[in-house]
């Protein structure tokens, strides 16, 4: 099995196990809340209906809410961002640690993935399950998002010096996808 297939496959196998504990939670947990670590995480199921912590803040902080399409807009053209930036590190650095860039990726794509479903499919809003007291509510896929932050920014520091010389230009990027024929099934 090549690179890319298990790629695939893992960002498919995390996104199911997410979207499989929510339709768990929906279904038998609602209304179920109990403490995982006493004062600090509790497993209180709550439907999000304003799609981000980001847009809770601003409607409760600034009565701003970003709304629907924006939000999905933003998760699209962070994802270009970041996949240009992947592909340009690919391209124009060696390849050692680049099992820390993979697998970043893969949480990336995965909680993208996540999101996106959660705020087409959930007629009530995004199911976050695990509410870190006294912050915020949050679900699997968040917890993805952050270790892609982790896992990236110890890539990052790993190759801090040849950084310095990566232009992240999306014209390298396309013509690396071209040539290496990325989305073509017989590579």
């Amino acid at each position: 099995m090549n690179k890319k297939t298990r790629i695939i496959l893992w960002i498919l196998l995390l996104t199911t196990i997410d979207q499989l504990i929510k339709l768990v939670i929906h279904a038998y947990c609602m209304d179920v809340r109990f403490e995982i670590i006493p004062s600090l995480v509790e497993f209180a199921p709550v439907f999000n209906s304003n799609y981000s912590y980001i847009n809770v803040l601003l409607i409760k902080n600034l009565n701003i809410d970003i709304g629907f399409i924006p939000h999905i807009i933003l998760y699209i053209v962070l994802q270009v961002i970041v996949t240009n930036i992947y592909f340009s590190f690919k391209i124009k650095l060696d390849n050692s640690f680049s099992w820390l860039l993979d697998t970043a990726i893969v949480f990336q794509v995965s909680a993208l993935l996540c999101a996106l479903i959660g705020n087409v499919i959930w007629d009530e809003g995004v199911l976050d399950y695990i509410y870190l007291k006294p912050l915020y509510v949050f679900d699997l896929k968040d917890v993805y998002s952050w270790v892609f932050v982790f896992l990236f920014l110890a890539y990052t520091i790993k190759k801090k010096d040849q950084l310095k010389t990566v232009n992240l230009d999306p014209k390298d990027v396309i013509e690396y996808i071209k040539k290496t024929k990325l989305f073509s099934k017989y590579k």
